[in-house]
């Protein structure tokens, strides 16, 4: 599974915090409103842990999407699992579904992080295509 660099909107970010919601460190610019990269393609957005989280309670990878580059007022378009920190080492799968239609130029990652997490980083990008079986149910989307 290779993951694009312009397509990465958090590279081993850090998720430390306490009871907050981390937005990805970039966004993925889909270069006009209404482009959507996974309407009938096998693109895939996946947000991985690279560092394992200590501390907190868990914490849930959301996709969403703005008409800003930095984010801001973001819409969340689909959500992964939360996953408790036990659950939550390196490797561990927070997020992993085909790509919504979008309505909007930006696309990115946030994190939503219960407790006081004091360790963690996690890495999400586009692909094309994981391991995901067929018959798995897809993650919870918003739209």
């Amino acid at each position: 599974m290779t993951m694009d660099a312009q397509n990465r909107p958090s590279l081993a970010q850090s998720v430390i915090g306490n009871g907050v919601t981390i937005e990805s460190a970039d966004s993925i610019d889909l270069l006009s409103a209404n482009r959507n990269p996974g309407r009938g393609g096998s693109m895939r957005m996946v947000s991985n842990v690279v560092t394992s989280l200590a501390g907190g309670t868990s914490i849930q990878a959301q996709l969403i999407q703005s008409a800003s580059g930095n984010l801001d007022s973001p819409t969340v378009i689909a959500s992964g699992p939360v996953v408790t920190v036990a659950n939550a080492v390196a490797g561990a799968e927070l997020f992993d579904q085909r790509l919504p239609d979008t309505t909007q130029r930006y696309i990115g990652m946030q994190y939503v992080v219960i407790g006081n997490v004091t360790a963690g980083a996690v890495t999400s990008g586009i692909v094309e295509g994981t391991p995901r079986p067929a018959t798995e149910v897809e993650m919870n989307t918003g739209l």
